[in-house]
């Protein structure tokens, strides 16, 4: 009788008892966020395969952990090829192939995204544990946790005022959102919410103009690729207010999923709206 394989699913924590399951030596991931956390935390030589998604450095920063991996677009049938011991998906990915997977009795584990960053260290610490990489998740973690606390030292009783956060076709990022947690981190009030913004929205031009924010982030996604959508940040009205101050550029796939480059996206805010403010000073 052939030996009878497991699975289990999360959304923040695993089945009870994963995280001691033998450590998986062939590890298929299906979903970019999922992707990211896995080559982040898997022991080098492990991972056969991610999302063709991660091997594009406009959607992720990870995407030089991808040479000599097997690219996949979630479907159940690439990875059964590639015979894995242990499949990562996230809430997203497709439906139907993790269903499938399950039928064959594949140890498929889902991962949720955070949006918090007490929820993304939960997330990297569980994920790490199930991988036999524990020891190696609070590592990367507090590396994370102590490059949030110098900014909060840098910020300590400070305020940078209000920011909006823009990107193609006038959209924006409010809350919960960890764009919005990263925003409040370094001291910056995020307009989104106060427009009523959740955790993703769009908005018009003119509600920007009136809620005339301090500071505009811009996260840009392939900003030398033009499109009618980013047009929305071109537009006269919009370059009038800033008054020839440039936004804030971010790159979007740091802002992607919930990990270590948080904290590239804050120290980068952070950097730009200082150096503004004692600019300003008298």
């Amino acid at each position: 009788m052939a030996p009878v394989r497991f699975f289990c699913v999360v959304t923040m924590l695993f089945c009870a008892g994963s995280a001691a399951a033998e450590a998986p030596r062939r590890i298929v991931s299906m979903n970019l966020c999922a992707d990211q956390m896995v080559l982040l935390l898997a022991e080098p030589g492990t991972v056969v395969s991610v999302s063709f998604l991660t091997a594009d450095p406009a959607e992720s920063p990870v995407s030089h952990m991808t040479d000599g991996l097997t690219l996949n677009h979630g479907e159940a049938e690439e990875v059964i090829a590639l015979n894995p011991d242990l499949i990562v998906t996230g809430r997203f990915t497709t439906g139907a192939a993790k269903q499938l997977l399950r039928r064959l009795d594949y140890p498929v584990i889902e991962v949720d995204i955070p949006l918090t960053f007490t929820g993304v260290r939960e997330s990297y610490l569980t994920l790490g544990a199930r991988l036999g990489r524990a020891a190696h998740a609070r590592t990367l973690m507090d590396t994370l946790d102590r490059r949030l606390a110098e900014i909060d030292a840098m910020t300590a009783q400070r305020s940078f005022g209000s920011v909006l956060i823009l990107v193609a076709n006038s959209f924006t990022v409010g809350r919960p959102s960890l764009v919005d947690e990263v925003l409040t981190r370094i001291g910056l009030s995020n307009v989104a919410v106060q427009l009523g913004v959740g955790d993703f929205g769009q908005v018009t031009l003119e509600a920007v103009l009136l809620a005339a924010p301090d500071t505009i982030v811009r996260m840009m996604y392939r900003p030398d690729a033009p499109s009618l959508a980013s047009h929305t940040l071109a537009h006269p009205a919009l370059q009038k207010f800033l008054g020839g101050q440039p936004m804030i550029p971010v790159p979007q796939a740091w802002v992607n999923c919930g990990g270590p480059y948080l904290a590239d996206a804050a120290a980068a805010v952070l950097h730009e709206v200082a150096e503004r403010s004692t600019a300003e000073a008298p």
